[in-house]
């Protein structure tokens, strides 16, 4: 479309009880009012590519489910403006369809992998606390799914930290073993199972400060491809000390997201990592005790504050679900 026009936007369905909807672009404006099912984008003034968003939440159980559309806005002075690299997967995602009772239909099958629980505060000093986090991943649906190759993103107050690629705990750590039981060179979570992100530095934490966890038998144990540790550059998933980094589980590479996965702390999505930000319009990321991890309730509810608890000393590998 030309730089200042204007395009009616709509979703198909219907409003599910107590859900909300928020339309957003990072380029131009866009109107909409209760219960924005339909918006009015207004192009900008100068040619870009804009990213449009709409995120729409609702009740219980609580989903969060975000969609983008890229619009290529152009002058007659520069009719030849490109989308952006990374950007196919955002104009080929799927039409959707909210339904009466809250669910989301899409012409793709759904992932059903979810981050289920994050040590985002382990036990000791700040600069000791990298040895013992971790993130839980589940998979609630029927079939197993390979998780290989994807991408865990890491954002807090003082900004992104390069994004980690999971691959399997031997391929990182070919001779560090862990418990006989756990499953060590595979990516592959079973239906209703778990895997467990660790840090690549996991065994190498020193007394008194190691946190002996207990890993229950079949899960799978990722780590990081490359860094030294999880998340945050320098201090891990833990940030800045106060363990309110959010974290977004996705597809794509180390700077485009392509699609997302599963969230944590209800973070503020882009196409590109390092324009993840945390929202700052709830109580979350939680701010945790020392040695306590945020657990998810429902696996198949919204990153949402009441669907995430704290658990003392953590559970990875096992919930209640």
């Amino acid at each position: 479309m030309l730089v200042g026009e204007q395009m009616p936007l709509t979703l198909d369905g219907v409003v599910p009880p107590n859900a909300a909807i928020n339309w957003e672009s990072n380029a131009g404006s866009i109107i909409f009012a209760p219960p924005a099912l339909n918006a009015l984008f207004i192009a900008p003034p100068k040619p870009a590519v804009v990213t449009i968003s709409v995120t729409i939440t609702s009740g219980t159980p609580g989903i969060q489910i975000p969609i983008t559309r890229q619009c290529i806005v152009t002058s007659l002075d520069n009719p030849r403006l490109q989308s952006v690299p990374g950007s196919d997967a955002a104009a080929s995602s799927p039409l959707l369809q909210v339904t009466q009772d809250g669910q989301a239909n899409t012409q793709k099958p759904q992932v059903t992998v979810i981050i289920s629980e994050v040590m985002a505060n382990p036990c000791g000093p700040l600069e000791v606390r990298k040895w013992n986090e971790y993130v839980e991943l589940y998979n609630y649906g029927d079939q197993p799914v390979d998780v290989g190759g994807w991408w865990l993103a890491d954002t807090g107050p003082a900004g992104a930290g390069t994004p980690d690629q999971l691959v399997a705990w031997s391929q990182r750590n070919p001779n560090e073993q862990l418990a006989d039981h756990v499953v060590l060179d595979s990516t592959v979570i079973p239906a209703g199972g778990f895997a467990l992100i660790l840090s690549p530095i996991y065994t190498q934490g020193a007394f008194p400060y190691t946190m002996p966890y207990h890993f229950p038998a079949n899960t799978v144990i990722l780590t990081a491809a490359s860094s030294r540790s999880l998340g945050d550059d320098f201090f891990g998933i833990i940030g800045d000390g106060q363990s309110l980094d959010v974290l977004v589980l996705y597809k794509g590479g180390v700077s485009v997201i392509q699609q997302v996965i599963s969230t944590y702390g209800t973070p503020k999505l882009d196409e590109y990592v390092t324009g993840i930000r945390d929202d700052n319009r709830d109580n979350l990321p939680l701010d945790l005790h020392e040695c306590s991890s945020a657990e998810r309730i429902i696996p198949t509810g919204a990153d949402s504050f009441d669907n995430w608890r704290e658990i003392k000393n953590g559970s990875p590998g096992e919930a209640p679900y």
